[in-house]
C-alpha cells in the first residue's frame, strides 16, 4: 500500500507540471505562449534507458540517447492509453528551451515500436496539450492510442472470480496489472491508474480474492478490465463495456 501511495503521489505531483512557459499571447489572453524554440526540433530513436518519476519529481522525464527529456504528467499519458518502460524503442521529437540556465530537452510528441503507438504532448507552438482552455484528460487534439479507447469486443466480455497470483503495479509509465489465477489457469489483465483504485478504498495484494469483469481489447489484444470487486464488496469501474476509460 506504501508503495501504490507513493506512485499515486508522484503522478498527483506530476499533473501541476506545465512545462516552460513564456509571456501571454495578447491576442489569446487565456492561451500561454511557449517558452520553447521549435526552429530548433530534434529526432531522437533509441530505448529508453531510464523513466525518471521517482520522489520529489516534480516533471516526469526520460533518457534516450543519453540526452534528458521531460515529457508530460503521468496521468496525461495514461488518459491516451500510451504506456512507455525503460528498454521500449521510441522516437522523439523535442525542443530544446529557450529560458536561462535550462538545457533540458522538451518532447513535442513520441512514438513507441513496442506499441505502435503515437501520442502528442505538445501544439505546434510548443504550448502543453494538458492546459489552458482545451485541455483535459482525453483532450481531442491529441492522438489517442493503447488500451482503453473504446476498442473493447462486447462478445468477449466474461466476469471470473479467483486469487491474484500477481500484481504489477506500475514501472515507468504504465498502467498496473494484476495476474488471476482460477480453474487452473492464469489470466493476466489491465486494470486502470493507481489513482482510481485508491480513490475507491482497494488495496490489492497478491493472494486476494477478486472478482473482475474483463475483455478483449481488439485493438492490443490484452484483457482489460472493466469493473473489480474484491471480498468486501467495494466496486470499482474501470472501463465501460465499449473500453472507453471511467477515469477521463
Amino acid at each position: 500500500m506504501i508503495r501504490t501511495i507513493a506512485i499515486l503521489t508522484l503522478a498527483a505531483a506530476a499533473g501541476f507540471a506545465q512545462g516552460p512557459r513564456g509571456p501571454q499571447n495578447p491576442n489569446a489572453p487565456n492561451h500561454p505562449a511557449s517558452a520553447l524554440d521549435m526552429t530548433r526540433l530534434k529526432t531522437l530513436t533509441g530505448p529508453v534507458s531510464a523513466v525518471n518519476i521517482a520522489y520529489g519529481t516534480q516533471y516526469p522525464s526520460i533518457s534516450v540517447n543519453q540526452a534528458v527529456i521531460k515529457v508530460a504528467p503521468v496521468w496525461f499519458f495514461l488518459a491516451q492509453g500510451f504506456e512507455m518502460k525503460a528498454g521500449d524503442v521510441v522516437t522523439v521529437v523535442a525542443a530544446p528551451s529557450l529560458l536561462p540556465n535550462d538545457s533540458y530537452l522538451y518532447a513535442i510528441e513520441i512514438s513507441s515500436e513496442a506499441n505502435k503507438a503515437r501520442i502528442v504532448l505538445r501544439d505546434q507552438a510548443g504550448v502543453p496539450l494538458w492546459t489552458g482552455p482545451a485541455a483535459g484528460r482525453g483532450n481531442s487534439a491529441t492522438p489517442r492510442t493503447g488500451t482503453g479507447t473504446g476498442c473493447v469486443d462486447a462478445a468477449s466480455i466474461v466476469t471470473a472470480t479467483g486469487a491474484i497470483e500477481k500484481l504489477t503495479m506500475g514501472v515507468g509509465i504504465q498502467m498496473p496489472a494484476l495476474v488471476l489465477k482460477t480453474e487452473g489457469k492464469l489470466v493476466t489483465i489491465k486494470l486502470g491508474p493507481e489513482r482510481t483504485l485508491l480513490e475507491a478504498d482497494l488495496e490489492l495484494q497478491e493472494g486476494q480474492s477478486i472478482t473482475v469483469r474483463y475483455g478483449t481489447a481488439s485493438c492490443t489484444g490484452e484483457y482489460v478490465a472493466l469493473q473489480l470487486v474484491n471480498a468486501a464488496g467495494v466496486t470499482v469501474t474501470l472501463r465501460s463495456d465499449d473500453g472507453t476509460p471511467a477515469w477521463n
